[in-house]
């Protein structure tokens, strides 16, 4: 059986290998990249956003960052906590010109049975999450992204600390009260989390 590390940083060295394999001109490198984080980075796109729209133009200009970027990465640190800090400054910069739409309408006209799900089941789902999305659309800026990251995303504090340009602290600070005001205002069920 694998393990769990091994498979991380299986990941990030075959990261890396890919981001120097397009450095070089291997455009198939990069599509790689591509196919191993959209879903990924889109996703991140559309919680910080809430538009698709909005989204989809986000995680474009993303990945066209990457690929104007790519000859200055550096594998300092880990290729996704790059890539995310990409995708992040992407974002605040749509927030800042006010490309953010209120709430994110998830329900597109699209068969059930393109989703592998019962009518029912598809209609739970869009629910559930247009819900989150109209719960993190409460959040100020600053803490939805922290709590995106770190929740969404298993970012370390640390990671999410460079990602943003602050303290470890500052974050931990952040995703605690945006966690607060979520259970403070019947967004969360109250507990724990991780």
């Amino acid at each position: 059986m694998e393990n769990v590390s091994d498979s991380k940083s299986a990941r990030r060295d075959g990261d890396d290998v890919l981001m120097a394999r397009y450095r070089r001109g291997d455009v198939a490198a990069f599509e790689e990249l591509y196919q191993r984080y959209e879903s990924r980075v889109y996703g991140f796109c559309l919680r910080l956003l809430g538009d698709p729209d909005v989204a989809s133009d986000a995680f474009q200009d993303t990945f066209i960052r990457v690929m104007d970027a790519r000859h200055r990465y550096q594998p300092r640190g880990r290729f996704v906590s790059w890539l995310f800090t990409i995708a992040r400054r992407v974002c605040v910069r749509k927030l800042r010109v006010g490309q953010r739409q209120e709430p994110l309408d998830l329900i597109e006209n699209r068969s059930a049975t393109e989703f592998g799900h019962a009518p029912a089941e598809l209609g739970e789902h869009y629910a559930r999450c247009d819900e989150l999305q109209r719960v993190l659309s409460a959040l100020p800026p600053e803490q939805r992204e922290v709590l995106v990251l770190s929740k969404f995303y298993d970012f370390t504090y640390g990671e999410i600390a460079g990602m943003v340009g602050s303290t470890e602290a500052a974050v931990k600070q952040k995703v605690y009260r945006a966690l607060q005001f979520l259970r403070s205002s019947g967004g969360l069920a109250s507990g724990r989390t991780r």
